[in-house]
């Protein structure tokens, strides 16, 4: 019998079970409990504030130990081989940062990071619009938002753009009273001339930091473009209509099979100036008629020349409005 091979065969064996168990050998640089000879600790903090960043991970690419950061952004390699190291402190969404220092045998060495936060999307949404009128056609846009934040504060953030397909950029600007990231393209800002071109189309938004950090949001889609809308049947510019100071609104249904709510708007129009007056939301699908002001408030309208609008809103609130419909309070 070949002991020698058997010895080797054994040996292997044992090599093989041991691989994936746990390390706690002191001397193993790779165990938590290794004893190296020197220090380092340190603070993660946001870039350019003092705010602490927890759970960042710190790794030492020569031992390949790494920790992560407490509650109050620190963190500690209690024993560390001496010599040349090289630090890597990361966490979703911030910059990495990577540090270099040579400790010495017996040293504590203190390494803090300043990461910077990439801006990123909370939350992004598309709205379809459809305009209808009677000169020159109807009108198609879309209105774009987008809640981006980061972690340096809202004013690190230097631009956010709604990209379609990934080579058409839109600027989005922000409101300070929305809070939002916001843009509007219509039809003609389009390749093709059409909003519907964009339908099945992977779009995203994209934002940047003044220290140029840049991140991309998950895909999104448009949900519906709403074609037919309800038309108005009475009070018409068609009958010349005059009506008291709370007229009778009244639509035909639009011809669709999704749910869906009504808007209705009254403007008054003082030589050609249109100053809108009264507005209703989400009037249940059923009706075909509504009389002003619809709430019991006892609303009228003085006289004057009015037009009014009836738009059909989908769940996620996309439109579709009316062409206007006029009348003469007397």
């Amino acid at each position: 019998m070949n002991y020698s091979i058997l010895i080797l065969a054994f040996a292997a064996l044992i090599l093989s079970d041991c691989a994936d168990a746990p390390r706690e050998n002191p001397l193993d640089p790779r165990s938590p409990h290794y004893q190296g000879n020197a220090a380092v600790t340190g603070k993660v903090y946001v870039l350019n504030q003092n705010t602490p960043v927890p759970q960042a991970r710190i790794t030492c690419l020569e031992s390949g130990i790494s920790v992560v950061t407490d509650s109050n952004g620190e963190y500690q390699f209690g024993n560390i081989d001496a010599g040349s190291i090289t630090l890597v402190c990361s966490k979703e969404n911030f910059v990495p940062d990577t540090q270099k220092t040579i400790l010495e045998t017996g040293s504590s060495r203190q390494i803090s990071f300043g990461l910077n936060g990439s801006p990123y999307v909370i939350s992004q949404k598309i709205l379809t619009r459809k305009i209808d009128q009677y000169y020159p056609s109807p009108q198609y846009f879309v209105e774009v938002d987008a809640s981006v934040s980061d972690p340096n504060g809202i004013t690190d953030v230097d631009s956010v753009w709604f990209v379609v397909v990934d080579t058409l950029q839109y600027p989005m600007d922000y409101s300070p009273s929305a809070k939002l990231f916001q843009t509007t393209i219509f039809k003609y800002d389009i390749p093709t001339n059409t909003i519907q071109w964009l339908v099945g189309k992977p779009l995203t938004i994209h934002s940047k930091d003044r220290s140029k950090a840049r991140s991309i949001s998950s895909p999104f889609t448009i949900t519906r473009i709403i074609e037919n809308g309800a038309t108005p049947t009475s009070p018409t510019p068609l009958n010349n209509d005059t009506t008291g100071s709370t007229p009778v609104l009244m639509w035909t249904p639009p011809a669709v099979t999704f749910s869906y709510t009504y808007t209705l708007a009254i403007a008054r129009v003082d030589a050609g100036t249109k100053t809108a007056v009264w507005t209703y939301n989400g009037l249940n699908f059923f009706y075909e008629q509504i009389q002003f002001p619809g709430d019991g408030s006892g609303q009228t309208l003085p006289p004057g020349n009015y037009g009014w609008t009836i738009s059909v809103v989908d769940e996620f609130g996309n439109y579709s409005r009316s062409k206007e419909a006029s009348f003469v309070v007397k």
